[in-house]
């Protein structure tokens, strides 16, 4: 058995995709924890926070890898029309250019995006509208 460089779980108001401190991380290291969080957790009325903090980024990041979730994701759930929410929590420059060229590629996507330096604002913007599992 493969050891994911992530980690997914389920807290009180959203679902929290963590990556290894010290990771590094490609392309298909995202694709890969979304598809498995799209496997556990229904994609409407879901609150998603990523932390990359820590995490260093293979150079196949860039335009091209944004795109190609942008695209993933609009072929795979174009019809959604919960408004969720996805908080990208991250700690250093490369990581914040990345996460807001996705945020961009993303308008006009039902799912809104947001990204955070503060733990604890990511978690205060997604609790808005975060449901409690039962």
């Amino acid at each position: 058995m493969d050891k994911r460089p992530f980690r997914i779980e389920k807290l009180s108001n959203c679902v929290r995709i963590a990556f290894e401190r010290g990771a590094v991380i490609g392309p298909d290291d995202v694709i890969e924890a979304l598809d498995q969080e799209n496997e556990l957790y229904p994609i409407e009325d879901r609150q998603t926070l990523w932390d990359f903090r820590g995490c260093k980024v293979t150079s196949d990041f860039g335009f091209d890898a944004m795109s190609g979730f942008v695209d993933r994701i609009r072929k795979r759930y174009g019809n959604a029309t919960a408004a969720n929410k996805g908080a990208l929590l991250v700690n250093d420059s490369t990581q914040y250019g990345l996460s807001r060229m996705f945020q961009l590629l993303m308008d006009g996507f039902p799912t809104q995006i947001s990204v955070f330096q503060d733990e604890s604002a990511a978690m205060d913007w997604i609790g808005g509208g975060a449901r409690s599992e039962e």
